[in-house]
């Protein structure tokens, strides 16, 4: 996009962000323990 971007854009990218964040800390917590949810799952 140039200059002007959509509200619908900046949005998308600010939920899209944390949403990969998380992704990767659960990735990252299933690949060193073996649990989704330590204690738990």
């Amino acid at each position: 996009m140039c200059m002007e971007q959509t509200n619908f854009a900046i949005f998308e990218r600010s939920i899209g962000r944390p949403a990969m964040m998380g992704f990767v800390l659960l990735l990252g917590t299933y690949l060193l323990s073996g649990q989704l949810i330590p204690g738990v799952i």
